[in-house]
């Protein structure tokens, strides 16, 4: 979920100092990495995992794009201006609300002081450029509400607005999909999301074509979930009386793999509508991420959430290990990004550990450097 924030909240999340050591960040003109050879957006971590470095983006800490060397755990603010001070939107690094990236170039979503755009810039943070104005919801009283939930997907931004419940009796949840290149916006679904449906700020996933939401009817509390095809615009499937609880879905090869809560991780075969459960589990809540090779699964082990566990399987389901969750401080830290070349945790949207992946028969976590001391320039 990312929310809009309040300028004072950014403010007082920018105490960065300089630091004298720079990684080499590449610019756009020795930037190859092709769309499609990059870590894919399956949830609302920003994320991008390049052959050049990867690149990281929090809101709830401060809006500015980080940037690490291939293999290194060290992340900078991707800024090189002299004497910036990393606080507004003059920054190199100042994406906004979301991070994404296509064909050479980074984009974020931005907030002009009127309006959220979409803004194209260099793979070192230069060269900011308004692409598109993100679609406004507006109530019956002319009340305008922005911001909403943002994932890249091949070359689009995929946009869910918060919709204003109050605007007016058939108001209901929109979404869109926006051209990173063009700025051209669609809008997606309107004929299948029902009224009074509204906006899903956890539960949504995409890949391999198409968006995976939770639909909740704010008249009747009931939850369903939706498939929706993006290229076609139309939602394919509806998952009846969806628990809430149970975790996002991810489309590998038109078989679904999720977690169902009180059953456990499963399968839904698209061709046969048949669900299998592959890991049966009774945990309260499971929260996976799939790679090509392996899935790693963080749970709450009881309602009270005083016991987390960490699970490393195979694409087969064998279990390669596991480990005990301590508290960092009074809570546990998040699973939050699966890379190539970590696993990392987080806690209050600082990155404080990872899990290299390359053992994960014997799973430790490694502390990091508080990244946020660290400025590139």
């Amino acid at each position: 979920m990312k929310r809009r924030l309040l300028l004072p909240l950014m403010l007082l999340a920018l105490a960065l100092t300089a630091c004298a050591s720079k990684p080499a960040v590449p610019t756009a003109a020795d930037f190859e990495v092709q769309p499609g050879e990059y870590r894919y957006q399956d949830s609302d971590g920003f994320f991008v995992e390049t052959e050049k470095g990867n690149y990281r983006l929090e809101p709830l800490l401060d809006f500015l794009v980080r940037f690490a060397e291939p293999g290194s755990h060290d992340f900078y603010v991707l800024c090189n201006k002299p004497d910036c001070g990393h606080g507004d939107a003059n920054c190199n690094a100042y994406a906004g609300f979301a991070l994404g990236y296509f064909n050479q170039h980074l984009y974020g979503v931005q907030d002009n002081g009127t309006d959220f755009v979409l803004v194209r810039m260099n793979m070192d943070g230069t060269g900011h450029t308004e692409i598109a104005r993100l679609p406004e919801q507006t109530a019956l009283d002319g009340r305008k509400q922005l911001g909403g939930s943002y994932f890249f997907d091949n070359g689009y931004l995929i946009y869910l607005a918060m919709p204003i419940s109050s605007g007016g009796p058939d108001y209901a949840m929109a979404i869109y999909k926006i051209q990173l290149e063009t700025g051209e916006i669609t809008r997606l679904f309107q004929e299948d999301i029902p009224v009074h449906t509204d906006w899903p700020s956890v539960g949504v996933s995409i890949s391999n074509g198409y968006l995976y939401f939770p639909m909740f009817n704010g008249e009747t509390g009931s939850v369903t979930y939706a498939e929706g095809n993006l290229e076609t615009g139309r939602i394919e499937h509806i998952f009846e009386d969806w628990n809430q609880s149970n975790s996002p879905m991810v489309n590998f090869d038109n078989v679904l793999h999720y977690h169902r809560v009180g059953v456990g991780l499963c399968e839904y075969d698209k061709a046969t509508g048949t669900e299998t459960v592959k890991v049966p589990t009774d945990c309260s809540l499971a929260l996976p991420q799939y790679t090509k090779d392996y899935i790693i699964v963080r749970t709450s082990d009881d309602d009270a959430d005083t016991h987390r566990t960490i699970y490393a399987y195979d694409r087969n389901y064998h279990l390669l290990g596991q480990m005990e969750l301590e508290p960092y401080g009074v809570k546990f830290p998040s699973l939050q990004y699966v890379t190539a070349n970590a696993i990392y945790f987080t806690s209050g949207g600082k990155l404080i550990s990872y899990i290299d992946p390359h053992h994960l028969d014997r799973l430790e976590l490694i502390q990091m450097v508080d990244p946020t001391v660290r400025s590139h320039g």
